[in-house]
């Protein structure tokens, strides 16, 4: 008979009230098991009910991915994972868990001595993620996670999961009887083989066959060996990225509740031929939005948001399964709001807008040429996309119709970083605060380009 889970009070705090909307979500979802929701998302089955058990905090990845695999408001979890982790990281009081110590260069020398006895001893099950603290393993020994049912636990351990889910997933624990023998056994096969394995390449560094060609970079070695795409040369690639993070999904439309077909390593090379829109998702490097999702040769689509590089200038997004309209319209409004003297309200409006970047045209700090700066960048779509701007000085000349107190603004839609789009809205906003109906900006279209590229550029980068 299946256990119950083990009940969560969102009283208890914000991790207990995360675990416990995470619930109500899979139970909208029809409550499918966390095997079935592991297939969706990627993630073994213990990491996704570990972030729905309230004994701590999930990766806001975990979570998307959880939040997807059940059809739920990716970008509103995202938002909402966002404001827990900062209050969670205001909260001083609890100290950092504390890591365990590596084996030394001693203890692996010494574990090299009973070497012999090594081949009689049967293989060893993979051990414990290092860095763990030994309280967080303290229930697992049946291999249930604290908000599964004892029939959705995996029934083996889940070998595909990346080395960067160590942190999401629980410790597992040695079995009885494994003994301090057992590990200097397998520390020993471990010795034995990195150095059979450096001689190997060292000798055949050395001795290289005839006509053969330069050995690839190590790096490339290891990346091959552990599964990145082969590029067959069937299908031209348009443009190249590559993967930074530890682990980068590759799925089978651009959303993150889409089925994941390959899991790919740090360090590849990917041949891409083109991108789609779908689900914003946050960018690792910048913590900005994106909504592209590049198409591999191999097949398949990666969130832009993961890989380093982008598509050509000139390039369209074209459609892909579980894909979304680009932006067709927008349009800038602005007011003074109440008890803010000073500041300015930017909100948008438009059809399939996901991005909206905002730039002013306005003297940098220090000198009296205007030029176009961003002054906002988002896609929180729930709030019309609003952006609160403090103006300093009057922009003076350059931009036609910018003389005096009326400051050109345009509110652009965007791909992503670095990816502005043709659908713009110019305004001039006049300060302190603009009445009625804003009058639009006849811009020139360089100026109107180097605006768009301005409103949508990464918000982390200097403006020039």
């Amino acid at each position: 008979m299946a256990r119950k889970p083990r009940p969560v009070d969102p009283a208890d705090g914000p991790v207990q009230a995360f675990a416990y909307d995470l619930r109500i979500v899979r139970e909208q979802a029809g409550n499918p098991t966390y095997r079935v929701l592991a297939d969706r998302a990627g993630f073994g089955a213990t990491t996704l009910s570990d972030a729905a058990g309230g004994v701590r905090f999930p990766s806001l990845e975990v979570t998307q991915a959880y939040v997807g695999a059940c059809g739920g408001d990716v970008a509103a979890w995202t938002r909402r994972w966002q404001e827990v982790d900062k209050r969670l990281a205001s909260d001083t009081g609890a100290p950092p868990a504390p890591a365990e110590p590596e084996p030394s260069a001693t203890t692996l020398a010494t574990a090299a001595e009973p070497a012999a006895a090594a081949s009689a001893t049967p293989a060893a099950p993979a051990a414990p993620s290092a860095g763990k603290p030994a309280a967080e393993s303290a229930g697992q020994a049946d291999g249930t996670a604290d908000g599964a049912s004892e029939d959705e636990a995996p029934s083996a351990p889940d070998t595909t999961a990346p080395a960067d889910l160590a942190e999401s997933a629980p410790a597992r624990r040695w079995p009885v009887g494994w003994t301090t023998a057992g590990t200097a056994a397998v520390l020993a096969l471990t010795v034995v083989l990195v150095l059979v394995v450096v001689r190997s390449t060292s000798s055949a560094a050395n001795h290289p066959s005839a006509g053969a060609a330069p050995m690839a970079s190590a790096s490339a070695m290891a990346a091959s060996a552990v599964g990145c795409p082969a590029a067959d040369g069937a299908t031209p690639a348009l443009f190249a990225g590559e993967t930074y993070n530890p682990t980068t999904r590759v799925r089978a439309g651009a959303s993150l509740s889409a089925d994941v077909v390959a899991q790919l390593p740090s360090g590849c090379r990917l041949a891409l031929t083109g991108f789609c829109l779908g689900d914003v998702v946050l960018d690792t490097t910048s913590g900005s939005p994106d909504v592209r999702w590049f198409r591999l040769a191999t097949g398949g689509y990666v969130s832009s948001a993961v890989v380093h590089g982008n598509p050509p200038a000139g390039l369209r997004p074209a459609d892909c399964p579980d894909g979304v309209a680009p932006a067709s319209s927008i349009a800038l409004a602005a007011a003074a709001p109440a008890g803010a003297p000073g500041a300015l309200e930017l909100r948008a409006t438009g059809d399939h807008v996901a991005i909206v970047g905002y730039a002013a045209y306005l003297p940098r700090s220090g000198s009296a040429m205007p030029q176009w700066q961003q002054i906002g960048f988002t896609s929180e779509a729930a709030t019309g996309f609003k952006v609160t701007w403090r103006p300093t000085a009057p922009a003076e000349g350059g931009v036609a119709g910018g003389g005096g107190s009326a400051v050109p603004v345009v509110a652009v839609a965007c791909f992503g970083g670095d990816g502005p789009t043709a659908v713009a809205d110019a305004r001039l906003i006049a300060r302190p605060a603009p009445t009625g109906t804003l009058p639009a900006a006849e811009l020139p279209e360089a100026d109107l380009a180097r605006a768009r590229k301005a409103a949508c550029r990464y918000p982390d980068q200097g403006h020039g």
